[in-house]
């Protein structure tokens, strides 16, 4: 637990710091909104944790530790309602966590940031395995502090769009997808009208958290997480039985929100989370037939049931030979193949893109392509806070493929981030945590 709230930790500082934490509370209004239409016997809990949240947001440091003491009580009397109010008290965990981190002694400022500049960059190139390099330039624009103009960002993603000239069309639409999502283009208008899955909203603010879980303890989180956290998490061990079984149901999820059933009611009745709560329960019992024989299928009609199959029935538990086998058997199955593996990719938000796979991108194309996404990200700007805005746009910078080329090019990053950054505490605790990333590895 201690592991997975340091890495929860880290991702606040990525996406904005403690201040985008306190002053928007965004995750809990959310919780907030849902359990008053929902559940209102949980109501008066999550009321209290979204006064304490906004509280603390302008507390003295010296208050933090009452207000964890309070959040964690509130998490205490939740804890045996565990399947029902799960987002609550993983959300009381975090903010608990971080309170307590904030109470630690305050770490001194760089005083020198070109000095402090230079001693980043002696970490990232200390190892002459590029991968690593790469890695750690990845780290810094992800941790340290985001300070650029808007036009100086949007510079960067055309640039980075641009670099990927000659890929196939697939590939800047699997960009593109990525930056769509960490905008917030796709769960915004769910935060704000709690329609969004919470695991997605939770993926978007952490990052997949998960991704170091193992398939044996897979069986353990379907009470506390959605599709898209099992999508990543189901990765890590795609060929044991509980793996292949919830790749399956994965799979099947993609072919029934390709064939119309849309993405919140995968069934007639049937949540996403339901469904894999309901695999996952069948897998325990042992009862193989059960799901063999279709109990998941109900609300499916028999001649979308007979689409599903086709791409079932393509499952290896390994992508590259699923479409190859796929593409094999005829272009339709195919093309349905290649959505799948789209939707159980890193990204919650992969497109179901209707683009040729094999066609290379040419300038015009990619400059058409980046002129669209800065016209959804400039809109979806309009609508958040600088803080929110600060959170996406850093978000993005991290998906984009590299686009600093040289030791230079990264130190100059480097030290102009510290440089513009005037919170001396945000600018410390980023340093502190970016060395913490070098120091795991």
């Amino acid at each position: 637990m201690e592991k997975k709230l340091e890495r929860i930790f880290q991702a606040y500082h990525y996406v904005g710091g403690y201040e985008l934490f306190f002053k928007t509370g965004a995750f809990t209004e959310y919780l907030f909104d849902k359990y008053e239409a929902e559940k209102p016997e949980w109501y008066g809990q999550a009321l209290e944790v979204l006064k304490l949240i906004r509280e603390a947001g302008s507390a003295e440091p010296e208050e933090y530790g009452r207000i964890a003491g309070e959040l964690e009580k509130i998490r205490d009397e939740v804890e045996g309602q565990m399947r029902g109010v799960v987002e609550l008290r993983d959300n009381l965990s975090v903010c608990e966590y971080v309170l307590r981190r904030l109470c630690e002694p305050e770490p001194a400022a760089p005083a020198d940031d070109a000095k402090e500049a230079s001693s980043i960059i002696s970490l990232i190139f200390r190892s002459n395995d590029s991968v690593a390099v790469r890695e750690g330039v990845k780290a810094a624009i992800a941790s340290l502090p985001l300070r650029i103009a808007k036009s100086r960002f949007f510079d960067i993603v055309e640039g980075a769009l641009e670099s990927q000239l000659g890929r196939t069309e697939k590939d800047i639409d699997d960009i593109v997808s990525n930056i769509e999502g960490f905008g917030g283009l796709k769960v915004s208008e769910g935060v704000a009208g709690g329609d969004a899955d919470a695991s997605e909203i939770v993926d978007t603010v952490f990052g997949s958290d998960f991704a170091e879980t193992s398939a044996e303890e897979l069986t353990k989180l379907y009470d506390r997480c959605g599709e898209a956290t099992l999508r990543t998490a189901v990765r890590i061990d795609a060929f044991s039985d509980i793996g292949l079984m919830i790749n399956a149901a994965l799979l099947e999820l993609a072919a029934s929100v390709h064939i119309g059933k849309g993405r919140g009611e995968v069934f007639t009745n049937t949540s996403v989370t339901t469904f894999i709560n309901n695999l996952l329960d069948t897998f325990e019992s042992g009862d193989r037939k059960t799901f063999e024989d279709g109990m998941l299928y109900e609300g499916i009609d028999e001649s979308e049931l007979e689409k599903l199959e086709e791409v079932r029935l393509k499952i290896p538990g390994y992508e590259d030979s699923f479409l190859q086998m796929a593409e094999a058997d005829s272009p339709d199955v195919y093309r349905d193949a290649q959505r799948c593996v789209a939707l159980i990719s890193d990204s919650i938000f992969a497109a179901l893109s209707e683009s040729d796979p094999g066609k290379n991108v040419d300038r015009d194309m990619i400059m058409q392509k980046a002129k669209e996404l800065k016209d959804k990200l400039t809109q979806s700007f309009a609508s958040g806070s600088k803080l929110l805005q600060r959170a996406r746009m850093a978000g993005i910078l991290s998906k984009l493929p590299l686009f600093l080329s040289n030791s230079d090019e990264v130190k100059d990053y480097i030290r102009n981030s510290l440089e513009s950054c005037r919170d001396e505490r945000e600018k410390a605790a980023a340093i502190r945590e970016f060395k913490a990333f070098f120091s795991e590895l």
